[in-house]
């Protein structure tokens, strides 16, 4: 919806009218989408989001019974230079109404958008590749456990527990070949893997569980809890959508971070029973896998360029939604016609897609030339450096109309 200007007098139910959200609904902070700014309008009674312009957010955060339409209008002419017109409100009215997210609301209309939210909260998503699967009442589990264990949260336990843990993962770098030495001489393999595959999925769990403690410290409440399917492997997950509604940056990053940082908490006592526990069996190959496992999880976790707990953490401390499309597409649009590509773009969104773009780059690129590199080394054992160099050029050619039918597909899914 566009705000227009008005050059008529004010009716006079503008001044008489004092509108009020209903509680739980919740005008998020503006967030860099591309070229322009948005906002997430949350309603925890049904689950529904909406996304408006910085302008209808800031007539919406002031809709709270106390202040008439007019005031609001003054206000928002000093903001942003312009008064509104009687439409212009009716507009916006309706457009809250048909959202139910005025005071009164009809009941039947709230149960209709509570289903219409959980309905495409369950198909959002979803293709071959990615599927999820809600665990009914799972969600329910996070206020009591944030009462219980919210505290370890704060600063004063959360930091040394965080440094701990990344002075362990330091050492499991420096000492893998060790680690997995222990590993391979390990007796009793297979109740070794069985319980190293019990306690990973525990330690998945209690991560997803991480991120939905600290959206409920901080204000929100995960929608789901489940099973989701993401190729090739299947994992709990836990949706946080209202940490986008959080108005302090370092809320919605600690959000983010929560369950890498049940990681790594758990990582100092696994190294006390490396180092202090029995020196051999399978206890002490268990510790070994699951110190070798836990890093290269959190490693890959706090990688920017996967959207994993690392990316969604940038995302948030730069204010931005969709930060690796949003990179990609400005990338491609300076690629096509250079700065003139990207003018529209705002000086803070130009820095921080740059910034993303070159920090892909540096981190992808090289993974990827040693990836074909391996590759080609064992194709070529196999077959000869002919065969191997057809293999790679057809599965470039695989991948590449992949891509473009992802694109094409996302582009008319967007239309």
């Amino acid at each position: 919806m566009t705000v227009g200007e008005e050059v008529t007098p004010p009716p006079a139910w503008l001044d008489e009218a004092r509108p009020r959200l209903r509680p739980g609904v919740v005008v998020g902070p503006g967030l860099t989408k591309g070229t322009s700014t948005v906002h997430f309008v949350a309603d925890g009674e049904t689950g529904a989001y909406l996304q408006v312009g910085p302008r209808e957010a800031f007539l919406m955060s002031r809709l709270d019974g106390t202040r008439s339409l007019t005031e609001i209008g003054a206000e928002y002419a000093g903001r942003f230079g312009k008064r509104l017109a009687a439409e212009h409100w009716g507009q916006l009215l309706g457009l809250l109404g048909s959202r139910a997210l005025l005071e009164p609301a009809d009941p039947a209309q709230l149960d209709l958008l509570r289903e219409k939210a959980e309905a495409a909260r369950g198909s959002e998503g979803r293709s071959a590749l990615l599927w999820r699967m809600p665990i009914p009442r799972a969600a329910d589990l996070v206020p009591p456990a944030a009462r219980r264990f919210g505290w370890l949260l704060s600063p004063v336990v959360a930091v040394p527990l965080t440094l701990a843990g990344l002075a362990v993962g330091v050492l499991v770098g420096l000492n893998w070949a060790t680690l997995y030495a222990a590993i391979e001489q390990g007796p009793a393999r297979w109740p070794l893997t069985l319980a190293g595959i019990a306690i990973t999925w525990v330690m998945i769990a209690l991560h997803e569980l991480g991120h939905g403690v600290a959206c409920h410290r901080y204000g929100g409440r995960p929608s789901q809890i489940g099973l989701m399917w993401r190729f090739p492997l299947v994992a709990f997950y836990c949706k946080v959508d209202d940490v986008v509604t959080f108005r302090t940056t370092r809320h919605r990053v600690a959000t983010s971070f929560a369950g890498v940082y049940v990681n790594l908490a758990v990582l100092p006592p696994i190294g006390a029973l490396w180092l202090w526990g029995p020196q051999a069996g399978w206890v002490h190959s268990l510790a070994a896998s699951l110190l070798l496992f836990g890093t290269v999880a959190i490693f890959f976790n706090l990688l920017p360029v996967l959207q994993l707990d690392g990316y969604h953490m940038l995302e948030h401390a730069t204010s931005t939604v969709h930060l690796q499309s949003e990179a990609a597409r400005f990338t491609a649009a300076f690629l096509r016609r250079g700065p003139a590509g990207v003018s529209g773009y705002p000086r803070r969104a130009r820095w921080i897609y740059s910034g993303y773009a070159v920090l892909a780059a540096a981190v992808l690129g090289p993974a990827i030339f040693l990836l074909v590199r391996l590759w080609f080394g064992t194709l070529a054992g196999l077959w000869g450096p002919a065969a191997a160099a057809l293999i790679l050029i057809a599965e470039a050619a695989a991948v590449a109309a992949f891509l473009t039918w992802a694109v094409r597909r996302r582009r008319s899914a967007a239309r």
